[in-house]
């Protein structure tokens, strides 16, 4: 088989390196010297050690988005830094002012925001910038500067804000772990030099993906809506059973998106990624669809465990002991599920219950209850 010299989209060639291109790849430094055993190639500390240097010096694509952006993202992020800044503010100073239910979640108005401005510019450069999708490949006319210049900085900015707003004074983990990868994954999108190594010498391609990743914010908005409802419902809405639907129906459509991501975007390309010293940058990438879509699947669990009925049929859900809402009052399921839930949770520990309860408490809408976790310090 003959192995192309230039970078090509990785469908053009071999997933498979072969002896002789690994020999060839390792004269030209491309990939790092090997020790082979049998048929299994293994690196050592050493040859790891080299490859973090040679890619850190040679193609770290968040330095090269930095270096080469000219200042054009950061001024932009400054700004929508400050936006949601004024934003938590203000959800502050309503909730202190009109009380619940954002006196229980003040990070309401700036949380929504980003969600429903990520996902409709993400639509849109979709559907009006972003060209045609091609056997993978990006074809036709493309303007990708609005998500670049706009949506990337905004959502940056709305990340970093939350940290230090929410997620550093409540000690939450979980919520500061999504961030951060979210911001390490998408940052190299937002200038040519970054993405041209982050996508393997694919520039279109790996901005494509970072734009459809956020259309899954759509489903966030619905949730956030889900949430003031619970908090301000007194009795059952056929409202509200449609905002369920559709929140089941988005999180079903984020896991096939994923797993569609993974398996025919990401997968087929991971030959191009070793070629080009950018395995970091490939397995963030991996890792991030992978998390999200995992955790997206745990939470459609979630949503339906209730049934068609426990779905569409509000009831008022009643405060737990502390004072946040129980998932079972939620959904309308008996209280031997419950039994069975908390047994469950009884069993898990470590980081796998912690995300359990943090998933938990968001489904119940009590995720962001000030409040509650007040009264727990």
């Amino acid at each position: 088989y003959n192995f192309p010299k230039e970078k090509t989209h990785p469908r053009a060639s071999t997933h498979v390196v072969s002896k002789e291109r690994s020999l060839e790849l390792q004269d030209r430094q491309l990939i790092n010297p090997i020790q082979r055993t049998s048929h299994i190639y293994i690196m050592s500390a050493g040859d790891l050690y080299n490859f973090f240097i040679g890619w850190k010096n040679e193609s770290n694509p968040w330095r090269e988005a930095y270096n080469e952006g000219g200042g054009v993202f950061e001024r932009s992020f400054a700004w929508y830094f400050l936006l949601f800044l004024i934003l938590n503010y203000f959800g502050i100073w309503v909730g202190r002012t009109y009380g619940r239910p954002f006196s229980s979640r003040p990070g309401f108005f700036a949380a929504t925001f980003h969600c429903a401005a990520t996902s409709f510019l993400a639509l849109y450069v979709l559907a009006f910038k972003s060209g045609t999708m091609v056997d993978g490949v990006v074809t036709g006319e493309v303007d990708y500067s609005l998500w670049r210049e706009v949506a990337l900085p905004l959502s940056i900015g709305y990340f970093m804000t939350d940290i230090f707003i929410y997620c550093i004074p409540k000690k939450d983990m979980i919520i500061t772990f999504h961030h951060i990868i979210m911001v390490i994954s998408h940052y190299p999108v937002v200038h040519d030099a970054g993405a041209h190594l982050a996508g393997a010498g694919d520039i279109n391609w790996v901005t494509w993906l970072s734009i459809v990743g956020y259309t899954s914010e759509v489903s966030t908005v619905l949730m956030n809506y889900r949430w003031y409802l619970l908090q301000t419902l007194e009795e059952n809405w056929i409202g509200f059973g449609m905002v369920n639907i559709s929140i089941v129906i988005s999180w079903a459509a984020r896991v096939v998106l994923f797993a569609y991501l993974l398996i025919w975007e990401i997968a087929p390309r991971a030959a191009v990624y070793a070629e080009t010293k950018q395995v970091l940058t490939y397995s963030v990438m991996v890792l991030g669809h992978f998390v999200i879509g995992l955790l997206s699947l745990y939470w459609l669990g979630l949503m339906c465990r209730g049934g068609l009925k426990g779905l569409i049929t509000f009831k008022k859900p009643t405060p737990s002991k502390d004072g946040s809402f129980s998932f079972g009052g939620d959904i309308g399921r008996d209280s031997g599920e419950v039994k069975k839930r908390k047994s469950l949770d009884a069993a898990a520990s470590g980081v796998a219950k912690a995300v359990a309860k943090e998933s938990q408490a968001w489904v119940d809408g009590a995720k962001f209850n000030e409040e509650t976790k007040a009264k727990k310090l």
